[in-house]
C-alpha cells in the first residue's frame, strides 16, 4: 500500500445527540427498565446512569467519519440552514483529533482491540492519525442536502 492508498472503515451506525432528541425521548433514554437486555457485563459502569450509556455508547460515534450526526460539544445545537436555499444542512464529513476517546470502549474499532495500530512515542491510544483540531475538537462539514453543490458550513466541536 502508498501513503494515499485508503483503507475501507469499518461502518457503524449512531445516534443524535440526547440535546437533539424530544424531551419524550430523553425521559425514555433515563428510563432504566428500557436498558434490561444489554450485557451488563460491557455496561455495567452505566447501571445507575442510563443517559450516559447512550451518550458514551450509542449516540454520535467519535472519530473520522462521514455522514453520522453532528457532536455537540461544548455547545448545544444549533441550526445550520443552508446559506442559499435555507434548507438544513446534514454532517458530510468529520475531521476528528482522535479516533475514539476514554469514555467508552465501545467505539474502538474490533481491528484494534486484537492488532493495534504501533503507535509513535507519546501519542494515546486513538490519536494515531496525530491531527489536532484547534483544542483536540473535530472539524464537521455539513451539507446542504437539496443540492449539495451549495455553500458548505463548517463546525468546529
Amino acid at each position: 500500500m502508498g501513503p494515499f492508498d485508503i483503507v475501507p472503515g469499518e461502518q457503524v451506525t449512531d445516534y443524535p445527540n440526547p440535546s437533539e432528541l424530544s424531551e419524550e425521548l430523553r425521559e425514555q433514554l433515563d428510563d432504566e427498565s428500557r436498558w434490561e437486555s444489554i450485557d451488563p457485563a460491557r455496561y455495567n459502569t452505566y447501571a445507575d446512569d442510563p443517559g450516559e450509556l447512550y451518550l458514551n455508547n450509542l449516540s454520535t460515534a467519535p472519530g473520522w467519519k462521514t455522514g453520522g450526526w453532528t457532536r455537540w460539544s461544548p455547545t448545544d445545537p444549533k441550526p445550520r440552514p443552508c446559506p442559499e436555499c435555507g434548507t438544513e444542512e446534514v454532517p458530510l464529513l468529520t475531521i476528528a483529533s482522535s479516533e475514539w476517546d476514554g469514555g467508552s470502549e465501545t467505539w474502538i474499532p474490533e481491528e484494534e482491540r486484537t492488532n493495534p495500530t504501533p503507535l509513535p512515542l507519546g501519542t494515546q491510544a486513538g490519536d494515531f492519525t496525530e491531527i489536532g483540531i484547534t483544542g483536540d475538537n473535530n472539524l464537521q462539514l455539513h451539507a446542504c442536502p437539496a443540492d449539495p453543490s451549495l455553500p458548505h458550513i463548517e463546525l468546529v466541536q
